[in-house]
Order: structure tokens, then C-alpha cells, then sequence
């Protein structure tokens, strides 16, 4: 363990000189990433010490079907890495939240800059990093058994040894690190699946002590991969059918886009978009979820579900061992939160201080700035820990949040008529609502989710058509440095062009990427749940589906209209 948080430190000191040349060099590592490095470092940073608990947890109260809250996600993905992932590096922003003003004109569009910059720099960062550090308190108190006073303060050094790499490495380091603990990670959680599959005697044996202790019916309940009961059914139904287009990151913003604008170009965009999706959905789950099931078996009835993956390590990984899989959930620690606080520092130094604050400042005082941001950053997420009740609460609160806006975002790259109003509307009504319907009816998620979405979406695309659109000269200059593809026809004939229009083939990639990532998820599942014939159809559908889309779509950056 120490050699490992040795490793990390001494990386980020070897990058501090690059990382401080340049605001360039901290947040956007000299535009230089390929597309390997740019993917993986964004499922490392998704890969953090709250998911396997997180996960643990739900297998043990909704079942293996609960995980359909995040697979849900695999269209936004699929819908980034298709339509907008080359887009984001043909932008040329440094941060995604300048992409406001270049898509939107006037103080309605500096409005949205500042809010975001604000709404998700700073409010978002601290709640993901304080349910982040709530799962690593778990993992201190519960693995080496500390008391809570102890524990607090064990992982207040490790915010602050990651905090100073952040600091010293900008995201060059941030990136080279979370491969690093990407690595470890993925060994240790496939190691501990291995150990609690083999102490219950094989994965058949462990399916038939789940219904030996929790009852037929409740095992049943628990394996199925689609939910029987009628409310379970439901919340399913919209998870797929609404969370995704709605709710997720449809547009590859935030620490993804982060990770777009800094790859070499816009084929290594796309690439790194579609094996972040690959690997994020296909590559991690089943270790999770299988050290779920067994903590399901062997601690049936803990206070805290979430506890239950810890546990498992506990009781089944010899000391030596036991240090390894402690050092990867470190690892996991560690690569969201160096994420989190970099990224948020770039919005707070690009976004608020040198567009509203001091424009012609130099770039010794806005690296002053930025690593000022990351203290400031990491102390707000350390007060957010202490107000976090659950680690899959906070999944679900953000959700609810920004439910309906990720539509919206996705049409502000492919229709011209969104406008900043659209925008604000989608994103004032779903934080008001999400919070009013939380604090005053008893609706339980995602019917919360749901009933969010269908008030603020039309809210928002009313608003689109009662306030003006976007001034001629900014979609202009929009269209000519991004060369979107869609419904830009008005536009592109300001400009003596037809545009491009988007056409069914791009829908058809994403459909045959995201079906071949879901059959190779599902497949892969009934493999290791003793369905071989539907695991063996789901990998040969799946990798058919998914190699269609991918080599239809990602060797080649779309045609840029002149």
C-alpha cells in the first residue's frame, strides 16, 4: 500500500514542470492524448472506491437488475461517441463549458457559462466527491479497523497525497496515474471474484445456497436480469426507455469531454469514446456483482448493504492479498478524485476567473488560480462527506437533478433552433422539481425521474420557441468552426452551403454499438449465471452488432461540409 501511494506522488512530481508551463498543459495535457490513454483514463475515473460497494448494495436490495440504473447509460455513451465525440475536439475549447459562448451569444450565454461553471464545477464536484470519500471512510473503518476518529483522519491523508499530485502533475499525470490505477483496480476486483466464487464452491454452488438462504422466490428475484415484480418491472422499463436519452451524458460533457478536447485529434476522440463505453459496461461489471451475490449469501441482513463487498474481502483474502485489493480500492480512490478536482479547477480558473473576473490575466496567474481551485475544490468535497447518507442515494438524487437535460444537449449540437433559454429552462426546471418532488411527495425513484422529465423537456422546447433564436453571425461562427451535421440547413445557407445533413447512418452505428454492448453484457451474465445458451448468443450477437458499428464509424472523422 505504501509503495503504491509512493508510486503516485513521485509520478506527479516527475510532470510538475510540464503540467505548470500552461493552463494548456494542466487541463487539456498539450492536446497530445491517444485515444487508448484519453478511454481508459475515463473508465478509471468512473471506476471509483463507491461503485463495487454501490453495486454490492443493490444486488443485495434490488437485485442484479438494479444495475440497469447505470447500464442505462450505454446510449448517452454510444450517442457521444457517434455523434458529438469529434465534434468536441474540432471545438478547440479548453474547457466544455467554453463551448457555451462559442454555441450562444449575449449575457443569456455568459449567464450559462457562469452557472455551470458554478452548478457542476463546484455543487456537483463536491457531492461526487463527497460520496466518494464516504466509501473510502467505509473501506478504512471496515478493512483495518479503525474507529471512526482514526479513520477520518487516515483518509484525510490520502485526500491530501492526492491532492498534492493533482496539484504538482495537471492532467497529463492525472491521466498516466489513472491508467496505472485502472489496472490495479480491475486486478484486484477480479481477484476477490475469483476467491469468494471458489470458497462457495463454484458459481453453481453459490446460486443454490442463495436460495437455500433467502428462499426460491428471492433468489429468483435477485439473478434475473430483468425485474419480475411489477413496480421493479417498471422502474426498469424506465430506465431504459427514458433515464438514458433524458437523464444521461448524451453529449460526452464534463471530465469525458475533458479527456476528447486533450486527444491528438478527432479520429482518437471517437475511438477513445467508444472504448471508454466498451470497457466501462462490458469489462467491469460481473466481478462486482458476483462479490455482491456471495456477500448477499454469507452477510444476509446488514445494516448496511453497502458494507457487504468489504466484508467479503475481509473474510476471504489472506494478508498480503488483502493488502493488494486495499491498495486498488485506493487506486479507485484516488483516480476519481484527482479527476474531479482537476476538472473542477479548470472551470473555475477558465470559466469564472479569466472570462469574468481578470480576462487579461497571464498564464503565471491563472496557473496560480487553477492550483488554488484545486484546494478550494477538495475542501468543499471533504464538507460534502459529511452531509452523505448513502453512496447510491447520491446516485439517484444527481440523476433526478438533471433529468430532461440531456436531451437538450444533445440538440444543441445538431439543431440550430436550441438557443442559452433552452438550456436554463431544462436545468432550472429539473433542479426544482427534482428538489420539490424529494422534500414534499413520498413518489419513489425513477417514477420521480420520470414524472421530471415530462414537465421539464416540454418546458424547455416551449421556451425555445418563445424566446428569439441565437443571433445570425454566433450560429455562423459556431457552424464554420465546428461543422456540425444535422438540422442546420438555415444556417449553412447563410453561408452559400446545403450543410450535411445527418442521415440514418449515424443512427444506425449507435443502435448496432449499443445493441452489441448490451448482448455482450448480458451474454456474459448468462455465462456466469448457468444459462449458456443465452450467454453464448448475447457474445456472438454482440460481438457482431458492436464490430458493425465501431468499423462503420469510428476509423474516420465525419466530412467536414465546405
Amino acid at each position: 500500500m505504501a509503495g503504491y501511494l509512493l508510486v503516485t506522488l513521485a509520478w506527479g512530481a516527475w510532470h510538475a514542470r510540464r503540467a505548470g508551463s500552461s493552463t494548456e498543459e494542466f487541463f487539456a495535457a498539450g492536446r497530445g492524448l491517444p485515444w487508448w490513454l484519453a478511454g481508459t483514463s475515463m473508465v478509471a475515473t468512473t471506476f471509483a472506491v463507491d461503485t463495487p460497494l454501490a453495486i454490492a448494495g443493490l444486488v443485495a436490495t434490488e437485485g442484479i437488475a438494479g444495475n440497469w440504473f447505470w447500464w442505462a447509460d450505454v446510449l448517452p455513451a454510444m450517442l457521444g461517441a457517434f455523434l458529438i465525440a469529434h465534434l468536441w475536439r474540432r471545438s478547440g475549447v479548453l474547457t466544455d463549458n467554453e463551448l457555451i459562448e462559442l454555441r450562444y451569444g449575449g449575457r443569456s450565454a455568459a449567464g450559462l457559462r457562469l452557472f455551470r461553471a458554478l452548478y457542476f464545477g463546484v455543487l456537483r464536484n463536491a457531492i461526487v466527491i463527497g460520496w466518494v470519500n464516504l466509501a473510502m471512510l467505509k473501506v478504512l473503518q471496515l478493512a483495518l479497523g479503525l474507529d471512526p476518529a482514526t479513520g477520518s483522519w487516515v483518509l484525510a491523508g490520502l485526500f491530501a497525497l492526492t491532492l498534492s499530485y493533482t496539484l504538482l502533475s495537471g492532467l497529463w499525470g492525472v491521466v498516466l496515474t489513472d491508467v496505472l490505477q485502472f489496472t490495479l483496480a480491475m486486478v484486484g476486483s477480479i481477484l476477490l471474484a475469483v476467491l469468494a466464487v471458489g470458497a462457495a464452491g463454484g458459481l453453481g454452488s453459490l446460486i443454490e445456497q442463495l436460495g437455500l438462504v433467502h428462499g426460491t422466490r428471492a433468489a429468483s428475484r435477485t439473478l434475473a436480469l430483468v425485474p419480475p415484480e411489477r413496480e421493479a418491472f417498471w422502474a426498469f422499463v424506465i430506465y431504459v426507455a427514458v433515464k438514458g436519452w433524458s437523464s444521461g451524458n448524451t453529449d460526452g460533457s464534463g471530465y469525458i469531454a475533458q479527456r476528447l478536447l486533450a486527444t491528438r485529434d478527432e479520429r482518437h476522440a471517437r475511438l477513445a469514446a467508444i472504448w471508454y463505453a466498451v470497457a466501462n459496461f462490458v469489462l467491469r461489471p460481473w466481478p462486482w456483482i458476483l462479490v455482491g451475490l456471495f456477500a448477499f449469501v454469507v452477510h444476509p441482513g446488514l445494516e448496511d448493504p453497502e458494507a457487504g463487498y468489504v466484508r467479503v474481502m475481509l473474510d476471504q483474502l489472506p494478508n498480503g492479498l488483502r493488502g493488494l485489493m486495499v491498495a486498488s480500492l485506493l487506486a479507485a480512490y484516488m483516480s476519481t478524485i484527482d479527476t474531479q478536482l482537476n476538472w473542477g479547477a479548470s472551470y473555475l480558473t477558465h470559466d469564472v476567473y479569466r472570462r469574468f473576473l481578470r480576462p487579461g490575466a497571464s498564464e503565471l496567474a491563472l496557473m496560480r488560480v487553477a492550483r488554488a481551485s484545486v484546494v478550494l475544490l477538495a475542501a468543499l468535497g471533504a464538507l460534502a462527506t459529511l452531509a452523505m447518507p448513502s453512496i447510491s442515494g447520491a446516485w439517484k438524487f444527481l440523476a433526478s437533478i438533471s433529468a430532461g437535460t440531456g436531451l437538450i444537449v444533445l440538440l444543441r449540437w445538431l439543431w440550430w433552433r436550441i438557443n442559452a433559454w433552452s438550456e436554463i429552462g431544462v436545468m432550472a426546471a429539473s433542479l426544482l422539481l427534482a428538489n420539490g418532488l424529494f422534500l414534499f411527495t413520498d413518489i419513489p425513484f425513477p417514477f420521480s425521474l420520470a414524472l421530471v422529465v415530462a414537465i421539464s423537456v416540454p418546458f424547455a422546447l416551449a421556451l425555445t420557441w418563445l424566446t428569439s433564436p441565437e443571433e445570425p453571425a454566433c450560429l455562423r461562427a459556431f457552424y464554420e468552426r465546428v461543422r456540425p451535421a444535422g438540422w442546420w440547413g438555415p444556417v449553412a445557407a447563410t453561408l452559400g452551403e446545403k450543410g450535411q445533413p445527418l442521415g440514418v447512418w449515424p443512427w444506425v452505428e449507435v443502435a448496432c454499438a449499443t445493441l452489441g454492448v448490451y448482448a455482450l453484457l448480458l451474454g456474459t451474465g448468462g455465462l456466469l449465471l448457468g444459462r449458456p445458451a443465452f450467454g453464448w448468443s448475447g457474445l456472438s450477437l454482440g460481438l457482431a452488432t458492436l464490430l458493425v458499428g465501431v468499423l462503420a464509424g469510428s476509423g474516420r472523422p465525419r466530412p467536414v461540409a465546405t
